[in-house]
């Protein structure tokens, strides 16, 4: 979770939990050399409670010496319409402001305060809800950016450490609020379930989650492995499967490569169901005497059989001029200033580019997501750009020593032309360096005397 020197971003709500992540990355500072930032957000749910929680806060950063940034937003009007709970809202609202104030200070690492007694009630609630293998997998102790160093601590023991430690912190009201399934869950059913049925159901339920995050992680890069054995991976806008080679399959391999070709069409925020992964599957096992049927999803998905292959189409919606054979509209020429690090809104495609500094990663981790690229931060030549296909347009793929044209690449990748100008590039000055989701130029390849790495992800 940590390296010597890292900068850490560490969310404080002013509870227990927070209160003591905080007092433990303190004590660990001297050791690994930590710089550390506060974080607080105010969700503007509970009035003056909430604003002397951010006090609180402010307050123990400021006699800590740690910088602390704080940000106040209204969930309720940001939840109202949005067909979502308070809780999830909160919940996105709390990581997206994370990810900012880490990237306004400059932190390499985001450290919250889930525990042992938050994976067992995150594995209730998902299993409440009817929630598959990614819902049952829990909390992750890593995840991109964010650390959980308590991830093995029982809130028992953070009570033993904050009396032994003499630290204050501040209760939220609303966590004994009864409207909220995690609460329920939390003071009710988790106390019923130890009393009644198994005294030590915590840690079994999150040796539950570990033994699924273990089986879920290598579906997940069996299914990977076998979309690379077919020469493809999730593309931006089309994915296109032998329907032969996939109905051999063992059907959770075939669920798992549906649900990761939707993960990568689907705009980002409208997750993908259990329904859409089910209904993909039934298409493809449904036998077709001539011609094509096909399946429309939620987000501009169509799902096409026909002729060995089965089809997962993104449509786009805003479309301005057509191409030259004057049948099928193409999408408008878009482009983008981008910095390093930062995030930047597509929404010619419903895509977002997002860009960090992080460590070298390694070579297993460099191919493991065709969405993410690793680049060399000295072989950049900035202002970067994300854009659209030009003619023209040029890249040099890895290990070649001549460039080639994308379009030729296109071809090669046999990507639809009518889908090719929805293909996001991030361009230099020089160059196209990445064509998102498919390859990156030889000229920025990291090697292991790279120093500096950018890592870009399209979501």
């Amino acid at each position: 979770m940590l390296s010597r020197g890292d900068h850490v971003l560490v969310a404080v709500s002013g509870g227990p939990d927070s209160i003591a992540l905080l007092r433990v990355l303190i004590l660990l500072s001297p050791a690994y050399r930590l710089r550390l930032t506060t974080a607080h957000l105010n969700h503007g749910l509970r009035g003056a409670e909430a604003q002397e929680e951010e006090e609180f806060v402010l307050r123990v950063s400021r006699e800590s010496g740690i910088p602390c940034i704080c940000k106040t937003l209204d969930i309720r009007s940001l939840q109202r319409g949005s067909g979502r709970s308070i809780e999830e809202v909160g919940r996105v609202e709390r990581y997206r402001f994370f990810n900012d104030a880490a990237d306004r200070c400059g932190a390499q690492k985001v450290a919250t305060g889930h525990h042992r007694n938050d994976q067992a009630e995150t594995l209730l609630i998902n299993l409440i809800r009817g929630s598959g293998l990614e819902g049952m997998k829990g909390i992750a102790p890593v995840r991109n950016r964010i650390i959980r160093p308590l991830f093995d601590v029982g809130r028992d023991e953070i009570d033993d450490f904050l009396r032994a430690e003499g630290l204050r912190y501040v209760v939220d009201s609303s966590n004994c609020d009864p409207r909220y399934l995690r609460n329920r869950i939390r003071n009710v059913l988790l106390p019923d379930l130890a009393a009644c049925y198994n005294p030590r159901i915590v840690p079994a339920l999150c040796r539950l989650a570990h033994i699924i995050r273990r089986d879920d992680d290598y579906l997940r890069e069996t299914a990977d492995r076998t979309l690379q054995e077919w020469g493809m991976a999730p593309a931006t806008r089309e994915a296109a499967l032998p329907l032969d080679s996939f109905l051999q399959l063992h059907e959770a391999i075939q669920g798992r490569i549906v649900k990761s070709l939707l993960d990568a069409a689907i705009p980002a925020g409208r997750g993908v169901t259990l329904n859409h992964v089910e209904a993909v599957l039934n298409l493809a096992a449904r036998p077709v005497s001539h011609g094509r049927i096909s399946l429309d999803l939620p987000g501009l998905i169509c799902v096409e059989k026909e002729a060995g292959m089965l089809r997962i189409i993104r449509k786009v919606a805003r479309r301005t001029r057509q191409d030259k054979s004057g049948s099928q509209p193409a999408v408008r020429e878009y482009r983008y200033p981008v910095d390093v690090p930062g995030s930047v809104y597509i929404p010619e495609i419903d895509r977002h580019i997002h860009t960090e500094v992080v460590e070298h990663p390694g070579p297993l981790v460099i191919h493991d997501n065709p969405r993410v690229a690793f680049l060399d931060y000295r072989q950049i030549s900035p202002p970067l750009f994300v854009r659209n296909f030009r003619p023209g347009d040029r890249f040099l793929p890895l290990g070649m020593v001549a460039t080639k044209k994308v379009k030729s690449y296109f071809i090669d990748r046999k990507i639809p032309r009518e889908l090719r100008e929805g293909v996001p590039l991030l361009v230099d000055t020089r160059s196209v360096i990445w064509i998102a989701g498919e390859a990156i130029s030889d000229r920025v390849k990291i090697s292991p005397e790279t120093e500096r790495v950018v890592r870009v992800e399209m979501v």
